[in-house]
């Protein structure tokens, strides 16, 4: 039996830009229009209204240039109610902005659980049975997405394993604290922390490999769809052949050579490994696109999904482009208008591709089966005699043809679908080299590699940058981020930049990464979440490596933030009981 207290810590969002909104009303309509960054105006119009009584089609709001959201942008704020009450008050548009130090202190935070964990396992290394018992500090009030992370952790809670048993207690603690509400990976990267700091303590408890133990406890491929003790139902994965990937891609047998090496410089080093699985799309929600073919020929696709840097204007437009056969120039990406009818989810928790994405993929079928309908009238033939390719309808047998645009020349030509989805489980197996100086306790990553398996892949360059900004985020969290609290008073002793570390570039070396794709069946595009990924297997596997390079000197547990303080009074510590 493996036996491991975790705590993953309390976190600030700190996106790029603070909170600010305006608030404008006309008295003459009722109507309060808003303009606030903001994930999705389709939550925040829920809540606002469900908090001020004012019906939903009498709030309006705009969001443009987003920089970050995280999460923390997916709730509705005490402040915006002020300013509708100061703007229909005053006659006036009123506007806030907050200062970096008030998001300290009242933008929701993210993480801060502690989990005991216990794994046992036969003395072949299998894995039997699993309990996890978590305290869940919540703050000093509930946030309207105070539970979502706890409820995250329940759908991988077993990771990537075959564990017949589990067992788990949840208990939520009301502190003095900001509340805590979403925050990149709400809960996934937790449940993956505790779960892959047990794999990797029941590996050197039994003298296993890690990578070893970690392969004879895979869910076999064979076993797929399988069905987790939690009811979570993971569609596909190929474990095996993405951890032999990843071992090959970080040349895990030739760690000896370059553990000595660094020794002979005077450096600790150490490996860490990690294998993963995290919902995304969490939910059933209903998206909805509408397409318009407008009359000089533009396919213009108006969507609720927000991006906040996400890449969904070029996203969306490829795969609109794609299903067409038409040049991307002539694709047009509008989201979030402002007064919008459509159904849709906010952007969070790695939906949007999988959602919206999928939807703008059935719509653009759609406008193709509407448009064989206008053309078979204007061809003078049946439907069924029409065929579509790149633009162009014809009729193999007459030799008749009439392009797509054409078909708007006098009236454009609109149509709506929609669609619901539900989650897809990316996973992937990260290995990391650190080196730990040990006169100063400074960890330096000198190797990042990755392989994940995020489905179908529409832009590469996108789907790399999400995973690099999750792992980057993911260490930031492990190496210096933490939001710390008085003990006697309760003041909150990190509310700026100079006392919360965020990560720097340099953190984290060039990411050698790899593809390892298992198309999903729930998205008519094969894909899968990604946003999440890179900080759900960072965490766990920077702190493994960490250990590793500390464990000849006895020291076998640490909790985040492994700053070069804390990990030299480690050392200091273990070499004087030695």
């Amino acid at each position: 039996m493996t036996t491991l207290k975790v705590e993953s810590t309390r976190v600030a969002p700190s996106p790029m830009e603070p909170r600010a909104c305006l608030v404008a009303y006309d008295d003459t309509t009722g109507v309060y229009r808003f303009n606030v960054c903001n994930q999705g105006a389709t939550t925040l119009r829920k809540q606002m209204s469900s908090y001020t009584g004012v019906a939903e089609d009498k709030l309006v709001f705009e969001s443009r240039d987003v920089g970050g959201g995280f999460g923390q942008r997916t709730v509705a704020y005490p402040e915006y109610c002020a300013l509708m009450l100061a703007a229909k008050a005053t006659g006036k548009p009123v506007k806030w902005v907050s200062t970096r130090v008030e998001g300290f202190l009242t933008d929701t935070h993210g993480r801060s659980n502690i989990i005991n964990g216990k794994l046992a396992l036969d003395a072949d290394g299998k894995f039997l049975a699993m309990r996890l018992d978590w305290i869940n500090d919540m703050g000093a009030y509930l946030s309207p997405a105070a539970f979502g992370h706890i409820r995250n952790t329940t759908t991988c809670m077993t990771g990537v394993y075959k564990i017949p048993a589990l067992y788990g207690t949840y208990r939520v603690a009301l502190t003095n604290a900001t509340p805590v509400g979403s925050y990149r990976g709400a809960g996934r990267p937790d449940i993956a922390y505790v779960v892959e700091r047990l794999v990797n303590a029941a590996a050197d408890e039994m003298k296993i490999d890690p990578a070893e133990l970690r392969r004879r406890n895979f869910i076999p491929l064979a076993a797929y769809p399988y069905k987790t003790p939690t009811g979570s139902v993971y569609e596909i994965a190929d474990m095996p052949g993405m951890l032999d990937k990843a071992l090959k891609l970080a040349d895990w047998n030739g760690y000896p050579q370059r553990r000595e090496k660094s020794a002979a410089a005077g450096k600790l080093r150490g490996i860490g490994i990690s294998t993963v699985i995290e919902n995304s799309g969490a939910g059933n929600f209903t998206d909805e696109v509408e397409i318009t073919l407008d009359t000089d020929g533009t396919v213009t696709a108006h969507t609720v999904a927000k991006s906040q840097g996400h890449g969904h204007e070029t996203t969306y437009a490829l795969i609109v482009s794609k299903a067409l056969g038409i040049p991307l120039e002539r694709v047009k990406i509008v989201q979030c208008l402002p007064g919008f009818t459509l159904i849709g989810n906010h952007t969070g928790g790695s939906r949007s591709t999988v959602g919206a994405g999928s939807v703008c993929h059935l719509a653009a079928v759609k406008l193709i089966e509407t448009g064989r309908a206008l053309a078979a009238l204007e061809l003078k033939l049946e439907p069924s005699q029409i065929s579509y390719a790149n633009g162009v309808f014809s009729s193999p047998q007459s030799q008749q043809k009439i392009e797509l645009a054409a078909l708007a020349k006098t009236k454009p030509v609109v149509v709506k679908a929609d669609g619901k989805f539900g989650s897809t489980f990316p996973n992937g197996c990260h290995i990391v080299e650190v080196e730990v100086d040990p006169e100063t306790g400074v960890t330096k990553v000198v190797s990042y590699c990755a392989v994940d398996d995020c489905g179908e892949v529409i832009h590469h360059a996108i789907v790399e940058g999400q995973l690099h900004g999750g792992v980057m985020q993911g260490a930031g969290q492990v190496f210096g981020e933490h939001v710390v609290y008085d003990r006697d008073s309760g003041q909150p002793l990190a509310a700026s930049f100079m006392d919360y570390v965020m990560p720097r570039a340099g953190l984290i070396p060039a990411i050698r990464g790899a593809e390892h794709a298992t198309p999903s069946k729930i998205s008519p595009l094969g894909v899968k979440g990604v946003g999440e990924s890179g900080c759900t297997a960072s965490i766990p596997v920077l702190v493994a490596a960490v250990i590793d390079a500390l464990r000849p000197l006895g020291i076998k547990h640490l909790d985040m933030p492994l700053t070069p303080s804390k990990v030299w009074q480690a050392m200091q510590a273990a070499r004087a009981k030695s």
